[in-house]
């Protein structure tokens, strides 16, 4: 850590930022700088032009920086500025949690059948939270100056919007456009032991709304009529509604008639489509067994060269290991000669010294 003395305040000279974790004292600090520095602008916004007002951002956290350095926080703005949006963001994950709990436990609807999983953020293990995608590490005393510090940028903004919509009910300019008043929902829920706090703060701020304009009335048109088909006149004689005896024989005779011819020409056809396709069958039905053979025959070929290929393999073998063991045993017939003759050299050797010695004795 750098060292936090005297001149680690709010002088010009080359700083030692430190690194690292924020501490709870540290963002305290920021959170606190942060404040000022919203007031600070708001109030230079209402006095002062719009060039002081037009300040870029590097200069605001420039002050930020400098205020936490006099406070004994030594955070680059750099470090000022990433440090506040995690923390803005963890807080308004954490508001909208609370807004959600707090809207499904008051409505009518589901009042008594809140299920047990459905409790505070304030009232859960880190496990529990990190299961929820909530942050694991917000404290109640940075999250109420968290809230502080929102609500009161909040309200200066609500203030300004609300004396422009003012100007715009007096105005009264078009005649089909009104005006209602709704409460605005509260900036932001508490934990438990912050509520009697927020229970004494001032009543909700209003606003007006634009209703939208009525829509104009649809003219409907009556569908234009359709021709109706034309009925058939009837003939008691001639027409083919007639129901007279010597008709319904006519008709008798010739649908007789046709129904035959009909069933002897499908009867037909029915017959030289089954027998082009028991020919059509009958060719892949060979076709496919001539493909069979072929392949039978050629693994058959093949399984016979595999078979004579391994038979001359284990036969090269069997020789390469009967020449073995003939050089082996040639070998050894050579060494045990050779032993022999070198024993009989040594034998005659020995004698022929011993024979020495005896005569010159």
């Amino acid at each position: 850590m750098a060292d936090q003395g005297g001149d680690g305040g709010g002088g010009t000279g080359m700083r030692e930022y430190r690194k690292g974790n924020w501490t709870v004292s540290e963002t305290m600090v920021l959170i606190e700088a942060k404040q000022m520095d919203d007031e600070r602008r708001m109030k230079r916004s209402s006095g002062e032009s719009s060039e002081s007002r037009g300040k870029p951002a590097e200069l605001r956290w420039k002050w930020v920086e400098d205020y936490c350095c006099r406070k004994g926080c030594l955070r680059s703005q750099n470090q000022c500025n990433d440090k506040w949006d995690n923390l803005m963001r963890d807080y308004k994950r954490v508001r909208d949690y609370e807004r959600k709990l707090l809207s499904s436990s008051s409505s009518p609807s589901d009042h008594g059948n809140i299920k047990a999983e459905n409790v505070s953020y304030w009232k859960m293990e880190k496990n529990e939270r990190k299961e929820k995608n909530l942050p694991t590490n917000m404290l109640p005393q940075i999250y109420e100056a968290l809230v502080e510090v929102v609500e009161k940028k909040g309200a200066g903004q609500r203030v300004i919007a609300g004396a422009g919509v003012g100007v715009s009910v007096a105005s009264g300019s078009h005649p089909h456009v009104g005006y209602m008043v709704q409460p605005i929902v509260a900036a932001a829920p508490l934990p438990p032991m912050l509520q009697q706090q927020q229970h004494q703060r001032s009543a909700p701020t209003t606003m007006l709304q634009p209703q939208p304009l009525p829509l104009p009335p649809l003219s409907l048109q009556p569908p234009p009529p359709q021709p109706q088909a034309a009925v058939p006149t009837v003939d008691s004689d001639t027409s083919e509604y007639s129901d007279s005896p010597a008709k319904r024989r006519r008709r008798g005779g010739t649908e007789g008639g046709g129904s035959g011819d009909q069933q002897g020409t499908s009867a037909g056809a029915t017959a030289t489509a089954s027998a082009s396709t028991s020919q059509e069958l009958g060719t892949a039905i060979s076709k496919s067994a001539s493909i069979i053979a072929d392949a039978l025959q050629s693994c058959e070929e093949r399984e016979e060269r595999r078979h004579r290929d391994l038979v001359s393999l284990h036969e090269r073998r069997l020789k390469i290991e009967e020449s073995k063991t003939e050089i082996n045993r040639e070998g050894i017939n050579g060494l045990v000669d050779a032993i022999n003759k070198l024993a009989n050299s040594i034998l005659a050797l020995a004698s022929s010294s011993k024979n020495q010695q005896s005569a010159s004795k």
